[in-house]
């Protein structure tokens, strides 16, 4: 490959320029070239175009639907390639709409068969891949849809998407087996055949057969793993080679132009994308702070979308302040000099317009332990030693300032049906830590080789977090190695299932206690979402029955005896939940927070005028 979809080799410069300097010196030259990289291009910019700048603080990992399941490629993925059912922007609640299908699935009296009719008139992006129209790009038709879902079950491709069909759909799982047995020279013809689960009645009409009933199967509709695929993208950039994650070919708002590796993403704004509305009606908490201005206007606004890598916090931090950004994460060392009483900005930002945006998302922080790990799988003891010796106040305030809430069970508050349970069993207690470990046949750290921990990252942030653990554990004589690294690399190793001990976090997918349990449900280990590598008969088996369940007090007393199985097992040292604080600027409009609507960017606006005004102040 070549242009602008190649890939960066540094391998080679290891030992000149920024790379044999000191860090400090390094790091001031960056900031530097940051800054003045940032302000040429935002001077340049045509005042005619609305352009969003925004920071991502790693490289992509994939564009492929197939496998995107990571926060970076997450943000950017779903403004590209669409799904059938999107939540409701201005809703109040995790609320589902139509997106690329015309209705709502139309149910079988036994709840097992779902029929969805598709919008007409739907056409992906114009690509050289569609040869017969020259480049311009088609209709969306049903078998899109079902060639995107049959891409999850091959063996190729390590689909981290494979557990949304696993087991639900009739037939599936034995078109899985027929691929994965397959000779390459079969597989064409294998991966053919119809799978009687998901089927094209026509082109306008998909259907499906569930083997049991599942409530929540209409969520993953909405997950980017369903977005529909044209068969001539991976005709022309192969699958095999992974070639189609450069290469995203979708019906949505925006396309890829510029993918410079560690360095920028550029999308800009679909010119063959079809008429869509921003929201009429909103509910209140958005009717009062004005997000109702452009109401039954088309979308998007956004005619480019500008984001830089930029793994260091103060960078980041020092963009935003002259301008060069409209929003950012607000970073754990800026807190106290932005925020006054965990709530209000201070003076000098409100001065300056910039908002402050907190969210009560679903994100959970937790120590992850590889159960196919020889050491930490196979004694309990040892596992439930090393999260008694965690201080997990001390974590939260160190790293979210004390934003963060203890993570008492796996499930987020607000989520229906979560567990009562109030306290970790295995939380702070130093005293209680060295007796476990003493149980687990290392007294006080003695013939217990280096734990190896993994960090999602290498930045100073994820440094620190390293050494925070590693004097955590040294407490009770625990030695720690901790291990660095890109985070498409850490997201490698958790497929691989390459990790001992690792820094986890989650995202929820949709607002049900089963997409937090499915990181631990057996079928689901790597190269599944499932990095513990956790198996339970009897966990499992719980699962099973909660996942056909609707809400209700049967279904709240089966996850309750989940959760007090992880209580004791440990497959997790249970960290936090994460409050997020963004700061945004004053010429940024329609944002609002939230971890589980991914496809954003088309609502967004900005303020040329306003945008104008405030830099000519500042």
């Amino acid at each position: 490959m070549n242009g602008i979809f190649s890939r960066q080799n540094l391998g080679n410069k290891k030992k000149s320029g920024l790379w044999a300097m000191p860090v400090g010196v390094s790091l001031a030259i960056s900031l530097c070239v940051s800054l003045c990289f940032w302000g040429c291009t935002q001077k340049h910019a045509d005042d005619k175009v609305s352009v969003f700048y925004g920071f991502e603080k790693d490289d992509v990992k994939t564009w492929d639907p197939a496998n995107a399941y990571d926060s970076v490629s997450l943000d950017l993925l779903p403004s590209v390639v669409e799904t059938l059912y999107q939540y409701s922007y201005l809703s109040d609640i995790y609320q589902l709409e139509p997106l690329l299908a015309s209705s709502m699935p139309k149910y079988s009296a036994d709840r097992l068969t779902l029929t969805i009719p598709i919008k007409k008139g739907i056409f992906f992006q114009n690509d050289p891949c569609f040869k017969e129209s020259k480049g311009k790009g088609r209709e969306l038709k049903a078998q899109d849809f079902i060639y995107g879902f049959k891409r999850l079950a091959l063996p190729s491709l390590q689909s981290q998407g494979w557990w949304i069909l696993d087991g639900k759909v009739v037939g599936v799982n034995d078109y899985h087996d027929k691929l994965t047995k397959a000779s390459k020279e079969d597989l064409p013809k294998i991966f053919a055949q119809e799978v009687e689960g998901m089927k094209a009645l026509d082109d306008y009409t998909l259907q499906f057969k569930l083997v049991k009933p599942d409530p929540q199967f209409i969520f993953v509709l909405a997950m980017n793993f369903t977005s529909p695929v044209p068969m001539e993208a991976v005709a022309a950039y192969g699958d095999e080679q992974g070639n189609v994650l450069e290469h995203p070919i979708g019906t949505g708002p925006f396309v890829l132009t510029k993918w410079e590796h560690n360095h920028e993403i550029i999308l800009d704004k679909n010119p063959n994308f079809r008429e869509e509305l921003y929201p009429a009606s909103a509910a209140a908490v958005y009717q009062k702070v004005g997000m109702t201005e452009d109401a039954s206007k088309r979308l998007p606004f956004l005619d480019r979308i500008v984001m830089t890598v930029m793994k260091e916090s103060q960078p980041q931090w020092l963009n935003f302040m002259k301008g060069n950004a409209d929003i950012i994460a607000l970073p754990k060392d800026n807190f106290k000099q932005a925020i006054t009483d965990q709530v209000n900005l201070s003076p000098e930002l409100v001065k300056k317009g910039i908002r402050l945006n907190i969210g009560t998302g679903a994100i959970i922080r937790y120590i992850s332990f590889n159960m196919k790990d020889k050491l930490i799988g196979s004694n309990k003891y040892l596992r439930q030693a090393l999260s008694a010796a965690i201080d997990r106040d001390k974590w939260m305030s160190i790293f979210t300032n004390g934003t963060g809430k203890t993570m008492v069970n796996a499930v987020p508050p607000g989520i229906l049906d979560r567990p009562k349970t109030a306290k970790i069993k295995y939380d702070f207690n130093l005293a209680q830590a060295k007796e476990l470990l003493k149980k687990a046949g290392y007294p006080n750290g003695q013939g217990l080789p280096p734990i190896k921990f993994d960090l999602r990252g290498a930045s100073t942030t994820d440094r620190q977090l390293g050494d925070f653990f590693e004097q955590q554990f040294e407490q009770i004589g625990v030695k720690t190695e901790v291990i660095p690294n890109t985070f498409p690399a850490y997201l490698e190793k958790a497929k691989e299932g390459n990790l001992q001990v690792s820094f986890g976090g989650w995202s929820m997918d949709y607002p049900d206690a089963e997409n937090i349990y499915q990181l631990l449900y057996g079928p689901n280990i790597s190269p599944g979402p499932g990095e513990a590598n956790y198996e339970n008969p009897t966990f499992d088996k719980l699962y099973s029955q909660m996942a056909v369940l609707e809400s209700g007090p049967r279904r709240a007393a089966i996850i309750q005896k989940m959760d007090d199985i992880l209580q004791e097992d440990c497959p997790w040292a249970l960290g936090y939940y994460e409050a997020s604080y963004d700061l945004s600027q004053p010429w940024f409009m329609n944002y609002r927070s939230s971890d589980i609507i991914l496809n954003k960017y088309k609502y967004y606006r900005i303020g040329k005028e306003i945008k104008k005004r405030y830099l000519t102040e500042r």
